[in-house]
């Protein structure tokens, strides 16, 4: 059967049964159980029927969709655009890079679920592409601030300091860290800051 994205609110059910359904979605994921769950299992942790869900999200990926949305919408992505709003752009770097850490160590879980289902739902790539596209523009701009203030370090591009950033501030960099060398949230916030650091004059 083909998979249906999660179109928001749709008939009868309050937006209570939509938290309860994200909120069963995100424990299972954190329990590494989500890619294992089936509709029934979903439905049976957030008490709500079965067909509340399908009405609600289609299917498992239209849940991961509404959950990946949520955690797009939440304090810590406004911590983000608060932080490339600051006039100054090395503080914007250095605000960005701690909320960068801060959606990830919330959050990142989420995003590793939805990139582990792209293999077998390709449609789902639009989300996480969205996302990367957005972050790589953002880097990009803040990277042209740091060179209009002179702040980048001489015999840098712009493009070369954006991939580097973007690198340091991605997911991938931050579970590394955090995972596999087991470093503290704090630790792996000063380890990434002070390479970006290096990139600056």
């Amino acid at each position: 059967m083909a998979m249906r994205s999660y179109t928001g609110s749709r008939r009868r059910k309050g937006p209570e049964s939509v938290d309860r359904v994200l909120e069963a979605a995100e424990q299972l994921i954190r329990e590494n159980a989500f890619h294992t769950a089936t509709m029934d299992d979903l439905a049976a942790a957030a008490g709500v029927s079965r067909a509340t869900v399908f009405n609600r999200f289609g299917s498992k990926l239209g849940v991961l969709q509404a959950l990946f949305r949520r955690c797009m919408e939440g304090p810590e992505m406004e911590a983000i655009q608060h932080a490339l709003a600051i006039d100054d752009p090395v503080e914007s770097l250095e605000a960005t890079i701690e909320a960068s850490c801060a959606i990830w160590e919330a959050s990142g879980f989420v995003h590793e679920q939805l990139q582990a289902i792209v293999v077998l739902e390709p449609g789902a790539t639009a989300l996480i592409d969205e996302q990367e596209d957005q972050q790589r523009e953002e880097i990009k701009d803040l990277v042209r601030r740091l060179s209009r203030a002179g702040r980048i370090r001489p015999g840098l591009s712009e493009p070369r300091a954006a991939a580097t950033i973007h690198m340091l501030t991605s997911l991938e960099t931050f579970l590394w860290l955090r995972r596999v060398y087991a470093l503290s949230l704090r630790q792996t916030r000063e380890t990434i800051t002070e390479l970006a650091r290096t990139l600056l004059r």
